[in-house]
């Protein structure tokens, strides 16, 4: 559920306007054409949430 993930990530970034603009420049870079937005939301929340423990995402060239 997405409230529970939104939870986790604002344990990791306690400001809620940096959260959200840190979120926006994720989905910016995560997102595929053919996905659905709401899953690249949650999956950028998710990697937030998790920190370090995800490896970083590739620059687009």
């Amino acid at each position: 559920m997405r409230s529970e993930v939104i939870f986790r990530a604002s344990e990791a970034i306690g400001n809620r306007y940096k959260l959200c603009q840190t979120v926006a420049k994720a989905t910016r870079r995560l997102h595929i054409g053919t996905q659905e937005m709401t899953h690249t939301i949650n999956n950028a929340f998710v990697r937030i949430a998790a920190g370090a423990n995800q490896p970083p995402v590739p620059e687009a060239v």
